[in-house]
């Protein structure tokens, strides 16, 4: 474009100013690029066991997973809904091999020799940490995070996991004695992912005043003798848990108790993975509490 009628002190400044808006467009571009490129670079990744699902489905990009177990779809999995319509890998080499992802990720699923091979091709492997404890949990969602790519979104998912952690602790608890049993007739006693969710919903883990550690089958004694104010229950309806024809969840005497005192069903999807979800597991409690108006022991 010719510059007319400008002095001839404005006109180096208007043509000056033209090459840095080119040079601007240019880096707008180039950064624009960049954020393409970090989107279609993140590793592709295969999650070889339920935990290792639950995980990636949280943290990961629809576009880099190349597969979950097959467990990933089941009514118990918290993610079942993300994980619609991606590829189902099983746990061996050849099947993840056959994926080609840039990473692996699992909690127990394969075994140590697996890893080992899949590193020598150039797969790493990201093997999360057992534990029931918020700080394992948080560091398993950052460590995975961080390997996904995606720790902007780890970080946001363990602050408002704390967020709501706080929330529940602040309100008032009961004294509501809860016993949790499952179709087998099993409870958690003292060291479980489920005693923690029971005191987190602000209630009193019977287990516990029975001497129970970890997890233990009831005794129909101890439960006639000393019974909950309130059952928390799992699984009761869900087909696929195998069910004993010997359980004590079968007696008589249990089904007949378990007729009079209040019970909360909680959904299986929330009580897996060693107590991943025992946030959204206690909140579910809590509102069903309050619907039953149990406020207090014998309410």
């Amino acid at each position: 474009m010719r510059v007319t009628g400008l002095p001839a002190a404005i006109a180096p400044l208007q043509r000056a100013g033209r090459r840095w808006l080119v040079i601007g467009l240019c880096l707008g571009l180039f950064g624009a690029a960049s954020d393409v490129r970090a989107q279609t670079d993140l590793p592709k990744v295969v999650s070889i066991d339920y935990c290792a699902d639950q995980y990636v489905l949280a943290l990961a990009d629809r576009d880099q997973i190349a597969g979950v177990s097959p467990r990933a779809t089941k009514a118990f999995s918290f993610h079942r809904d993300r994980a619609g319509g991606l590829p189902v890998v099983e746990a061996t080499t050849e099947a993840v091999l056959d994926r080609s992802p840039d990473l692996v990720v699992r909690f127990w699923g394969g075994n140590t020799r697996m890893v080992g091979l899949l590193g020598r091709v150039g797969i790493d492997a990201v093997n999360g940490t057992y534990g029931i404890d918020d700080r394992t949990i948080a560091e398993n969602l950052r460590t995975v995070g961080r390997a996904l790519g995606r720790t902007a979104h780890a970080d946001i998912a363990v602050s408002e996991r704390d967020s709501r952690i706080a929330a529940l602790q602040a309100r008032p608890a009961s004294e509501l004695r809860a016993l949790y049993l499952t179709p087998s007739g099993t409870t958690g006693g003292a060291g479980t992912d489920v005693g923690a969710m029971l005191r987190l919903a602000g209630l009193e883990n019977l287990a516990v005043d029975y001497g129970y550690s970890g997890w233990r089958t009831v005794s129909i004694e101890r439960l006639l003798q000393s019974p909950p104010d309130l059952f928390v229950g799992s699984f009761f309806d869900d087909t696929a848990v195998a069910r004993s024809s010997w359980s004590v969840a079968r007696h008589g005497r249990l089904a007949g108790l378990m007729s009079t005192v209040p019970t909360v069903g909680v959904p299986g999807r929330f009580l897996s993975c060693s107590g991943l979800f025992s946030v959204e597991a206690a909140e579910f409690i809590r509102a069903a509490v309050t619907d039953l108006k149990l406020a207090e022991r014998g309410g």
